[in-house]
């Protein structure tokens, strides 16, 4: 009885592991100056909305923070689509669904532009500095 009771015990705390949140990764990326070109930028698909239009309901998989270690107003986005806007000094974040792999973010003015690359492994800090 006592093996019975042990081994319900342990097939619960296995469960209860695999059902554990996932751990927070910490990346600081470095700011490159943005190079002066002709035409669109190719790491933005879409830009910011000009008319309000709702999301549909969805449940993200991945929780992407930014924190802003810079004085710049900073605009992110994830695959190429706008997600916000950080506040210079600032932090926000983003719920994606699973299945991203790049985030590119770039300050108001063009000056400074930060990329890199992340999945839904686990949730994901981005220290944003210069």
């Amino acid at each position: 009885m006592k093996k019975l009771i042990f081994l319900v015990l342990m097939a619960f705390l296995v469960a209860q592991v695999g059902f554990a949140q996932k751990a927070q990764v910490v990346k600081e990326v470095k700011a490159a100056k943005v190079e002066k070109s002709r035409g669109a930028n190719p790491n933005i698909k879409m830009g910011a909305p000009t008319v309000d239009k709702a999301k549909e309901k969805q449940r993200g998989d991945c929780a992407i923070k930014f924190d802003n270690w810079t004085g710049f107003v900073v605009d992110v986005y994830v695959d190429g689509d706008y997600q916000g806007t950080v506040g210079a000094w600032g932090s926000g974040w983003v719920t994606v669904g699973e299945g991203y792999t790049t985030i590119y973010c770039i300050t108001r003015g063009g000056t400074y532009e930060w990329s890199a690359a992340g999945n839904c492994e686990g949730d994901y800090l981005f220290k944003l500095s210069i």
